[in-house]
């Protein structure tokens, strides 16, 4: 038996907040209006890919894609903790 895994895209902040911009890969137009919204507040982050279904207790994965918003030097490790930190908080509340 097979099992689908969920892909989506996801904005991750340095700080491990997050945003899914869905299922469909984003067009270069969505990603330059989220990266130019994101640089207008001063915030910075990565468009990446998830691999998994969010609200289950299975893993899920991240791939970097691309840097957005202000310029950074954030380490993608310390977003991915923060990351996995709010969705477990995410799951105790679900």
């Amino acid at each position: 038996m097979r099992i689908e895994t969920e892909t989506r895209w996801i904005l991750l902040g340095t700080d491990g907040r997050h945003v899914s911009l869905g299922r469909a890969e984003p067009s270069a137009t969505e990603i330059a209006t989220a990266n130019d919204a994101l640089a207008a507040q001063g915030l910075s982050g990565w468009l990446a890919c998830m691999q998994g279904d969010y609200y289950s207790r299975g893993k899920v994965t991240l791939e970097p894609l691309q840097r957005i918003g202000a310029p950074h030097e954030a380490d993608w490790q310390a977003a991915l903790t923060a990351f996995h930190a709010a969705r477990q908080r995410v799951q105790r509340n679900y």
